[in-house]
């Protein structure tokens, strides 16, 4: 026995012995994404047991034997590293995502789900594809991000409103905004900017963002029910993680600059080409009319001779307006946040300020946030979370953007008589302008105000408390609160104000909604192999809005600009509003090894925005799956490493109408015989129903070459039944029409996306994303059998309903028009073809075809990322063909001042006919009956005046290097990134306004810019 122990002993110090032979070898874990600390990362010496795990600091301390010379290095959701040692005794391991996406987790409805078990149309965005852009709003960073989402802006205001479309548009009278999502809180994203176009989802800080998931197809969105008829975009906000304290610093600062200058003509350009209009008019005294419509006709006129008066029009001087009203403009941002936790309580604390201004000052943008989100495990059942966001922003914008285009400077810098001094010699302000805008656009921009200011409180608190291991009670309550006011001032100074002694208007809207979400998540597996998972849940949402607004008139000086100044009160408004829905809904899922996937949910939900017999709809879906790459034939491919066959059918709602649209309404403000009255103001329809959005949709996912090339590929029919129209009904009735579920619109199409790692060697890498999409909308049919809408021919059987341009304004239809033939070369008259192809001076109703509408068919985007040791380049590309638009601002100015005494287009001009024989698109100039030809129709009547919006366009080119780990540790921080970038760029297109890009009539919206950007990134 004792020569037994003494063996035993003789071992355990040779042993030891051996083991002290080795080293001690040190080092730090980081991840490739953020270059932050790895904690719990695995070091493991290869061959052994011999492992160790690094602590909050991503640091490990490992005794590594003799022999042994190399280190494996893992952590969940990265690609494993084999490093070897060499001599080397500290070292540093960066870990790279995985690529393979095996472990990536989707935010769908009510929960997650891990990607290669989504069975349903979801596109995903993450934050950090977004940061750092100088955009006010998450929803414009979307723009050609994923297929079937379509964004275009509403202006190019900083902060303005957005126009987002996913899969098409699906109602004609009610919204097609989708359902927007921030950490459970469903937003109210509708607009009620009185004086601007504000963006109510431009309260977030995009870079606060974790992900952003977008629900496409019906049966992935119809858990939540009657709202999410037009898509579901869920976004995840940062939240803290387990370690030591993160501190991050963000900053960039930049300048804009105007994407475009119109290029018109000058001030001796513009009289030689009024004085040819009067000529071919056949008028005796051209050069004194054309002077006299420039108000530089001398009272001694009918003293000089044409060529007197010919050499006054010759030198007339031309100052450029555009350049005066429209510069660069100023671009910052700064930001910091906190982050951190231990096992029990994890907390983000983070802090924005953003100021940026447009092309036309003093036209910007200028928002502070403040958002914190705690999360504390208050017993091994009870988990609390919490997520506030606090906001304010504001706008200035001293003139109107929508109609009101004559004292708009984006409209009249353009359009006013280029001859025209925008100062006077002594420096003031130029107020004899010549030319039908007879204001100084500039006087007014200086003199007149406005500002639109909007408080936001968006946040949460969540229960979740696991009832049983399989079986989690998760209770939220949720609350979005916006307080928007509104204040306008028009000087007396401009003749804006004159006529009333200035005017003052100020509004305030006040808009809460209250959202609570209870739900039970179970999920249980059967022989390792029958995978269960289920969903039930209640909710309930209550909305109240109420607004108050004012104005008056009769101000003692300009210096008095609020309204309780004003001498005479004009004008005093209020109003409440609100609604309620209430729905309850379940879901159940089941997969067979991952295999063979199907989710069946339901949804029955309440609004009380609908008629009392049909308040109530119910929206079931069915989504199933199978996961080939499962399959024994290719589970070991090395070729194919993804690969799943999708499809779906899904019911959701659109209940995006008015509160009380179902209800027969009294209105007060009435007078009768003297005495205060109401009458009524709508008639009631008991059946008034939901507009239901039926989609079909197949797919397919797939992955080749170890996930170096991924993708997906859907096509979908997505049906709008029973539309809310408007029908006609007999006027003995008192009323024109009533809202009526009526008619059927169909979106069907196919989306591509891709990406690539096309090379990824040498420390250099370059990936490639691209997706694409196309869509045909067309209207099925309409009530009563009609194949148009006599209110609107545009909205036809068989023809697009065309994009709306914001939230509360009808389908626009397609264009209804005459075809324009061009000129006649003989004659320079205007031509434009019957219904029987022939050609005609003066179309009729009758000669009216379809050209078309606003609404793209094609879109998508393009994205190539180079990195190599540390630096980093991006070129973003977004693109868009199909659209036929109307520009009010080219209208006005392809008339080449004939109708009216506007500036005109130089390579409008140059395309005017002149002489026989000439072959153009532009007729000849003119001045008698309204700039147009006896018995003829309009110059920009029919599809004159309709325009290609095709462009393909460099959104977004960013080139950024992070200095590398050692240094940046050696300085005390955890990582340190600078970057410059521009957007905007550039523009392809043939398109001659400002921007392709608007959804609106183009009169007096501010053009988008170009931003160019420097910042820095700073870990520690």
């Amino acid at each position: 026995m004792k020569k037994v122990l003494l063996l035993g002993l003789m071992l355990l110090f040779v042993g030891a012995a051996a083991f002290a032979q080795g080293r001690v070898v040190t080092g730090t874990v980081t991840s490739g994404e953020d270059r932050l600390p790895l904690p719990g990362a695995s070091v493991l010496v290869k061959g052994t047991t011999i492992g160790a795990a690094t602590d909050l600091d991503g640091k490990f301390s490992l005794n590594v034997p003799d022999g042994r010379n190399v280190l494996v290095i893992s952590f969940t959701g990265f690609v494993d590293q084999e490093i070897s040692l060499g001599n080397r005794t500290q070292i540093v391991i960066e870990l790279q995502p995985d690529i393979s996406s095996l472990g990536e987790v989707i935010v769908t409805g009510y929960g997650t789900t891990p990607k290669r078990e989504v069975t349903g149309a979801v596109s995903s965005v993450k934050g950090d594809v977004i940061a750092n852009l100088p955009l006010q709003s998450f929803d414009r960073a979307l723009q050609g991000r994923a297929a079937g989402v379509q964004v275009r802006s509403a202006n190019g205001l900083p902060g303005g409103a957005v126009n987002i479309r996913i899969r098409g548009v699906g109602s004609i009278n009610a919204g097609n905004e989708p359902l927007f999502i921030i950490d459970g809180v469903q937003l109210n994203n509708q607009s009620n900017a009185s004086f601007t176009q504000s963006n109510p989802l431009a309260f977030l800080n995009p870079n606060d963002i974790e992900s952003m998931e977008i629900l496409k197809d019906a049966a992935s969105a119809a858990i939540y029910g009657s709202q999410a008829a037009n898509g579901v975009v869920i976004i995840t906000t940062k939240r803290g993680k387990q370690g030591k304290a993160r501190f991050e610093f963000n900053a960039f600062g930049g300048q804009t600059q105007p994407m475009k200058y119109l290029d018109v003509l000058g001030g001796s350009e513009w009289y030689n080409m009024r004085k040819e209009a009067w000529i071919n008019s056949g008028n005796a005294l051209p050069e004194a009319n054309t002077l006299s419509n420039m108000a530089r006709l001398p009272a001694n006129w009918q003293t000089l001779t044409a060529a007197d008066l010919d050499a006054i029009g010759q030198g007339l001087q031309t100052y450029d307006w555009q350049r005066e009203v429209m510069g660069t403009g100023k671009i910052q941002n700064y930001e910091l946040s906190v982050s951190g936790g231990d096992d029990k309580t994890t907390f983000f604390l983070s802090g924005s300020y953003n100021y940026q201004e447009s092309s036309f000052k003093p036209v910007d943008f200028e928002r502070g946030t403040v958002r914190l989100a705690l999360s504390h495990q208050a017993t091994p059942r009870l988990n609390i979370e919490t997520s506030i966001n606090l906001s304010t922003f504001q706008q200035n914008i001293p003139f109107a953007v929508g109609g009101a285009f004559l004292g708009n400077p984006a409209f009249s810098s353009s359009a006013v008589l280029p001859h025209n001094p925008i100062y006077n010699e002594d420096g003031t302000f130029n107020t004899a302008i010549g030319g039908v805008l007879g204001q100084n656009v500039v006087l007014v921009n200086a003199y007149n105000s406005g500002l639109q200011r909007t408080n936001t409180v968006v946040g949460n608190i969540v229960a979740n408390y696991k009832i049983l291991d399989n079986l989690v009670f998760r209770s939220l309550f949720g609350l979005d609160y916006r307080l928007l006011q509104g204040e306008s001032y028009r000087d007396p100074r401009t003749p804006d104000g004159a006529g009333v002694v200035g005017r003052a208007s100020e509004q305030s809207d006040w808009r809460t909604r209250f959202i609570t979400t209870q739900t039970l998540n179970w999920n249980k597996t059967f022989n390792s192999v029958h995978n269960v998972s289920g969903i039930f849940g209640l909710e309930y949402v209550s909305e109240t809005r109420q607004g108050l607004s004012g104005a008056g008139i009769g101000f003692p000086t300009f210096q008095f600009r609020t309204i309780q100044s004003s001498a005479t009160p004009e004008s005093i408004s209020g109003f409440w509003t609100g609604y309620k829905r209430a729905g309850a809904f379940i879901s159940g899922s089941y997969d067979y090894k991952k295999k063979y996937l199907a989710t069946i949910t339901a949804r029955y939900d309440g609004s009380s925005r609908f008629g009392a017999n049909n308040q109530f709809g119910l929206f079931p879906s069915i989504r199933v799956g199978w996961n080939i790459v499962e399959e024994s034939f290719l589970k070991n491919s090395e070729a194919v490493s993804d690969l799943k066959l999708r499809a779906s059918y899904g019911k959701t709602g659109n209940d995006q109408i008015g509160n009380f649209a179902a209800r027969g309404l009294y209105g007060g403000g009435g007078n009768y015989a003297g005495q205060a009255g109401i009458r009524p103001s709508s008639l009631a329809n008991l059946n008034l129903g939901w507009e239901s959005n039926v989609t079909f949709n197949l797919g397919l996912d797939y992955g080749f070459l170890s996930n170096r090339i991924t993708g997906s590929l859907d096509v979908f029919d997505r049906r709008t039944r029973d539309l809310l129209l408007d029908q006609p009904i007999i006027w003995t009735n008192g009323f024109s029409d009533i809202a009526n579920n009526v008619g059927e619109l169909q979106n069907k199409g196919i989306e591509f996306e891709v990406s690539t790692i096309n090379i990824d060697k040498g420390g250099f890498r370059w990936n490639t994303s691209f997706n694409f999409t196309y869509i045909k909308n067309q209207i099925i049919s309409l009530y009563d059998d009609l194949q148009f809408l006599p209110a609107n021919p545009g909205l036809a059987v068989g023809q697009p309903v065309g994009n709306p341009q914001n939230d509360g304004v009808a389908a626009p239809g397609s264009f209804f028009a005459a075809t324009y033939a061009g000129v006649n070369p003989a004659t320079g008259r205007p031509m434009w073809y019957d219904i029987n192809g022939n050609i005609t001076y003066l179309p009729l109703a009758a000669d009216r075809q379809y050209q078309g509408s606003n609404l793209a068919t094609t879109f998508g985007g393009l994205n190539n990322t180079f990195f190599y040791k540390g630096f980093e380049l991006t070129a973003f590309f977004t693109y868009e063909y199909g659209a036929v638009v109307t520009d009010g601002q080219y209208s006005f100015l392809r008339e080449n001042g004939t109708r009216l005494t506007l500036n005109a287009l130089r390579e409008v001009h140059d395309r005017r006919w002149t002489t026989p024989g000439q072959i153009t698109d532009i007729p000849r100039n003119l001045t008698t009956n309204a700039g147009n030809e006896a018995r003829g129709a309009g110059r920009n009547s029919g599809s004159a005046g309709l325009l290609k919006a095709d462009f393909i366009r460099l959104a977004q080119l960013t080139f950024a290097y992070s200095f590398s780990p050692t240094l940046v540790r050696n300085l005390g921080l955890t990582r340190a990134r600078i970057y410059a970038q521009g957007l905007n760029l550039w523009t392809y297109t043939d398109y001659p306004g400002y921007d392709p890009e608007f959804v609106g009539a183009g009169t007096g919206q501010i053009p988008m810019t170009k931003n160019y950007t420097i910042g820095v990134q700073i870990g520690f």
